[in-house]
């Protein structure tokens, strides 16, 4: 998932427990905000990382050791990234012309996907100069194109013929610069969320398209024009808190519904993982001597 606003989506996961399959995108973003925003260093962050992931992430307690290892890492590189705040892109006039020009919708969709994809890297590093270094298969999902590996090349050469596209000139790089960025040209539409691009090109051609009204995501729209939630967000139902009752003391406390993983008060969780770091460094030092 490619996120715009960093600082935004962590208050959100801090606040909301939140965290996705693959969690290395989260603990990314966490770690930058932990030292970005609130002045935490390594050991700190690897301290607060390490329980988000027992909170939250279901299989962390499956390789806990590994965990150690790659949040460690996370946690070293944090102040080496910026914390991006991005409200969007500015797709211009121009460029929109030139999509349209295509006259076929997938490669349309395309083309603005790999426009908008180019012009947030534009954003994040100015020397970019167009690049998008996402593989095809995430490019394509973006875009809301399904298709084979083979088709997904021949519809990317498509572009390359027409002159929308260039490769790189080294055999080994698989990324494509995006030829006809114009940022002089008069703004057409502002694309703040990269959840569903391809979509955002759909809405803009005057398809039925709705924004969730819980989650803001874009999603098919029905005939009757009634529907106002995502698939996920139409199943989901917030329940509020509930009240757990800490393993290790007694005490009561509250928790989100949702939450089946905390079992101790924020004091009792604090000397669980300071005893459970001191083991685990304990196994290490076994096992290096060994």
């Amino acid at each position: 998932m490619i996120i715009l606003n960093e600082k935004e989506y962590a208050e959100n996961c801090l606040r909301n427990g939140l965290i996705e399959l693959k969690p290395f995108n989260t603990l990314s973003i966490l770690a930058k905000y932990y030292y970005h925003c609130l002045g935490y260093r390594k050991k700190k962050i690897t301290t607060l990382l390490l329980d988000y992931l027992s909170k939250y992430y279901p299989r962390y307690e499956l390789n806990e050791l590994s965990w150690q290892t790659s949040v460690e890492k996370i946690a070293a590189n944090a102040g080496s990234f910026e914390l991006f705040e991005i409200s969007g892109v500015k797709v211009t006039k121009s460029e929109m012309e030139t999509i349209l020009g295509l006259k076929n919708k997938v490669l349309e969709r395309l083309a603005f996907t790999m426009l908008c994809l180019a012009k947030l890297n534009n954003i994040k590093n100015p020397r970019n100069n167009g690049w998008v270094n996402a593989d095809s298969k995430e490019i394509f999902s973006c875009a809301r194109i399904s298709c084979k590996a083979d088709e997904r090349e021949i519809k990317i050469g498509k572009l390359w013929q027409k002159g929308l596209l260039e490769f790189s000139k080294r055999n080994d790089n698989l990324n494509c610069r995006v030829t006809f960025i114009n940022d002089d040209s008069e703004e057409e539409l502002f694309i703040s969320d990269f959840r569903e691009l391809g979509y955002e090109y759909l809405l803009y051609k005057g398809e039925n398209l709705i924004r969730c009204a819980d989650c803001g995501i874009l999603t098919r729209g029905n005939k009757a024009g009634t529907k106002k939630y995502c698939k996920d967000c139409a199943t989901y139902t917030p329940q509020g808190s509930k009240t757990v009752v800490c393993v290790d003391c007694g005490k009561e406390f509250e928790v989100d519904s949702l939450n089946n993983k905390t079992s101790r008060c924020a004091g009792c969780q604090k000397v669980y993982r300071n005893n459970y770091q001191k083991e685990l460094m304990r196994k290490r030092r076994e096992i290096g001597n060994c």
